[in-house]
């Protein structure tokens, strides 16, 4: 799945470059380097000490500073044609990109880094390469712009978000009771591949016990019984992005509580989801969750209750106390209330939904049925 090139990312940097009064602005996080160039690099999450450098001067030139392994991949990949390169353990990454830089007539003023991204042992090399120049951290202010996503990069996330739903729906169907949470995960994980995923982001699986270790990888030699709560935050690599997807689901014959708790913490996604329109502050809708758990006797827990969702699991704006951040068309979001019964056993829920002109669009195949779905049952969206 291609990462594609934000349209307005270039008009970006530059409104960036002239409200800082920067020299140069250099990417270099994966994410920001995929908005920046459109490209999606593998390694640079998997091997982060091959620094990539997205440049934009002040001028308005770009280039590329990468490993010279990288090179062809990026050649078909981005638009930027001026790729400069460097070799991996003969030169020093950021060293290169200081060269380069001074080349150009810059490193007297301030450049714009990812600051936040690079390790401090990179920063120092670059401090001394480059003296005169002041290194100011742009990685949250560039981070910002991708709230906003385009219409090819909402296409990519509602690909991906469906084919995740679809995945577990089916691996669902097909679960039974003795089976592990490994054996179960795996059949999410086989069905995501067969649905368009080149990789799985993340698998955190719980039944019974498990639910409350939200993080927890699905167990081989934990088998779900009847009567369980099985619990699950899933997610697909699609190229540069990934989905984000969970779920609650009973092993079979649910207790009054376990319906109870499951239905109300349904009701109170499906009205976040309303609330969810242009104008609407990040922390209204954590406080509005607040409130519901409140007068529904359900334990309210969270720090947030959605994240802002695209090249990062956990982009800005979070859904939480303190974020005054105001909603607007494009922006898209992951919402996901979950709670913890008496007996300690946990649940959750999480879909992906995008900011409209009038309200908000579900771009999973539709909010979890409000009855506990029990497994080997087949849903129908």
């Amino acid at each position: 799945m291609t990462s594609g090139r934000n349209p307005n990312a270039q008009a970006n940097v530059h409104s960036l470059i002239t409200e800082m009064g920067l020299e140069a602005l250099a990417a270099s996080s994966p994410e920001n380097f995929t908005y920046v160039t459109g490209a999606h690099v593998p390694t640079a999450r998997t091997i982060p000490t091959r620094h990539g450098f997205a440049v934009t001067t002040g001028a308005g030139k770009q280039f590329l500073v990468v490993v010279n392994l990288e090179k062809n991949l990026l050649s078909a990949e981005t638009e930027i044609g001026d790729i400069r390169t460097y070799v991996e353990f003969a030169d020093q990454p950021v060293e290169r990109f200081a060269q380069e830089l001074l080349a150009e007539g810059l490193g007297q003023g301030r450049i714009g880094l990812d600051l936040s991204y690079l390790p401090a042992s990179a920063v120092k090399l670059l401090e001394r390469a480059l003296p005169k120049a002041e290194l100011v951290d742009t990685t949250a202010a560039l981070g910002a712009f991708r709230a906003h996503k385009s219409e090819a990069e909402i296409a990519i996330l509602e690909r991906a978000a469906k084919g995740t739903h679809r995945a577990v729906l089916d691996a669902m169907a097909a679960a039974r009771v003795g089976e592990t949470e490994k054996t179960i995960s795996d059949r999410i994980a086989a069905n995501m591949l067969a649905n368009g995923a080149d990789g799985t982001a993340f698998m955190c699986f719980g039944s019974g016990q498990y639910t409350h270790l939200f993080h927890a990888p699905a167990f081989d030699w934990a088998r779900v019984s009847e009567g369980d709560i099985i619990r699950f935050d899933v997610g697909g690599s699609y190229g540069a992005w990934s989905s984000d997807f969970a779920r609650t689901y009973s092993a079979g014959s649910p207790t009054a509580l376990q319906r109870e708790t499951y239905r109300a913490l349904i009701e109170i996604e499906e009205a976040l989801v309303a609330m969810v329109a242009p104008g609407i502050a990040a922390q209204d809708i954590y406080f509005a969750c607040r409130d519901q758990f409140k007068a529904r006797g359900l334990q309210f827990y969270m720090p947030h209750v959605g994240h802002s969702f695209g090249l990062e699991l956990h982009e800005n704006p979070m859904l939480r106390a303190g974020e005054t951040t105001i909603l607007r068309p494009g922006m898209v979001f992951n919402i996901e209330p979950s709670t913890f019964d008496e007996n300690r056993v946990a649940y959750h829920t999480e879909d992906l939904v995008v900011v409209t002109e009038t309200g908000c669009r579900v771009l999973t195949l539709g909010l979890a049925p409000r009855e506990l779905p029990v497994i080997g049952q087949v849903l129908e969206y």
